[in-house]
């Protein structure tokens, strides 16, 4: 639907059946690929894959699948992109189950590899090729199954395009993209198994207009210095992250996905935690305190357009040293806060949180605030934000405790928070403590439960032009709160 000139896209969000960690699910671990999956030497499955008929597959996804597909369809639509493919007749190989492995190592430059209808034993493997087109007949047509190994593996190439097909229960991946440039997944389906895409390895890849679904662990996985597009997707109910960003990568660029009811955040971006944190409390496990420089990491994500929703976790998380720039993305009722920057460097744009629990928006230093003195020289390491043109709204309170709720909370942050509307929140509009320092200006602060803007042992803040009215208490330095 439309409202005041924008898109507003309302997809029914669905209660947990147990409360959360701050992760779910920690991001999937390194995956050392064996040698025999690096050769061109593979051997077939004697098993017959009937996706369409094996009990295994997920079907209860937890959430309207019709609403999803129509409020996904709006954003897809909104960024000038399609839901069905064209399919093109310039097939030079044609392809049948018993002969598609011979067709793509075969293939050259320039070829279009069709496959028919049918199901494929996985993995289907490519190997140093280069300009090369691999195309099913459409999702649900043409699939690819894995079962207990990879549907598909692709290494060393160049410029390759995969669409229209159906990638099933692979293990550990669907597909797995091992220092290759120029790969584009399109028009794909990829539904149960381990992970959904994995991109590692100096990879450089898009994944567009496609379903990522019903994984055991991450719907799509960045690493080891990959630069990943991923664009106009339906990524969901995944028992992971819906988008996972693990190590020190390039750039990852997310834009107009709707990724929802995932098990884990809806985005991670960061070094693989080593222990779970527990929501509600600002003091780590000690395990990040052993080698406090091993888990910050160096890695770039854009967040554009996105719709992330209903996570069993966190909205986004951004682990320290990680940098983010988000504009316009609705960021909605997760069942921990819409976003988490710990450590990380993030500007928001014109973002909205409707409904998130804990908190619509957290900066955090890494490893905690109260640790300057105690941890050496380098550490912490502030979190550092801007948040500009915001709509920030409905907070609920952290259902374990009763407590928190609030709009914007910035501990050990040099942190601005500019021209945004923070309203009807269960707790404090803005909230500045333990040595945070900044701008708050030029906000609309109104009906929240708490006080409009608290400071707390926080640092130089200035609150020029902010609108408070309807605030449990109306000034800019009361710490009230109304919960429990």
């Amino acid at each position: 639907m439309l409202e005041a000139g924008r898109r507003i896209l309302h997809l029914p969000a669905v209660s947990p059946t147990a409360r959360p960690t701050r992760f779910t699910q920690t991001p999937i671990t390194p995956i050392d690929r064996p040698l025999e999956q690096r050769t061109v030497i593979r051997e077939l499955q004697t098993s017959e894959l009937n996706p369409m008929n094996d009990k295994r597959r997920t079907t209860n996804y937890k959430l309207p699948l019709l609403a999803l597909a129509l409020a996904a369809i709006e954003i897809i639509a909104s960024a000038g992109g399609g839901t069905r493919a064209v399919l093109a007749d310039d097939c030079t190989r044609r392809a049948m189950p018993e002969n598609v492995q011979t067709l793509i190592d075969g293939a050259v430059s320039g070829d279009v590899v069709c496959m028919a209808p049918g199901v494929y034993r996985g993995p289907l493997l490519l190997q140093s090729k280069r300009g090369v087109t691999l195309r099913g007949a459409g999702q649900h047509e043409t699939i690819i199954a894995g079962g207990t190994r990879d549907s598909m593996l692709i290494f060393d190439s160049d410029t390759l395009t995969l669409e229209n097909f159906t990638l099933y229960y692979g293990h550990p991946s669907n597909a797995y993209i091992s220092n290759s440039r120029g790969v584009t997944f399109r028009n794909v389906d990829a539904g149960g198994g381990g992970i959904g895409i994995h991109f590692d390895n100096n990879t450089i890849a898009t994944l567009s207009d496609s379903f990522v679904y019903a994984m055991d662990g991450d719907g799509v996985l960045v690493r080891h210095d990959s630069n990943v597009t991923i664009q106009r997707n339906w990524i969901f109910a995944n028992g992971g992250v819906g988008a996972s960003t693990v190590g020190d990568t390039a750039t990852t660029t997310i834009t107009h996905n709707v990724i929802s009811d995932n098990k884990g955040p809806g985005v991670f971006a960061g070094q693989t935690p080593c222990a779970l944190l527990p929501p509600g409390f600002v003091e780590v496990p000690d395990c990040y305190l052993t080698n406090l420089s091993a888990f910050v990491g160096d890695t770039n994500v854009i967040l554009d357009g996105n719709v992330v929703q209903a996570s069993n976790s966190t909205g986004i998380v951004m682990f320290p040293g990680t940098r983010g720039t988000f504009r316009n993305n609705h960021i909605w009722r997760n069942h921990l806060s819409g976003l988490f920057a710990w450590g990380a460097n993030v500007s928001s744009e014109s973002d909205e949180f409707d409904g998130n629990d804990e908190h619509a928006i957290e900066f955090r230093a890494y490893p905690d605030p109260l640790k300057y003195g105690k941890v050496g020289t380098e550490f912490p390491v502030r979190a550092v934000g801007a948040i500009n043109h915001a709509d920030i709204h409905d907070t609920v309170v952290l259902p374990e405790t009763g407590t928190l709720g609030g709009g914007v909370l910035g501990q050990g942050a040099n942190l601005d928070v500019t021209n945004s509307h923070i309203y009807r929140n269960r707790g404090i509009g803005v909230s500045y403590v333990n040595t945070s320092l900044g701008l708050i200006s030029g906000n609309e602060i109104d009906d929240n439960r708490g006080s409009a803007i608290c400071q707390f042992r926080a640092g130089t803040i200035r609150t020029p032009g902010n609108n408070l009215h309807g605030n449990a208490v109306d000034d800019t330095s009361t710490c009230h709160e109304t919960t429990p």
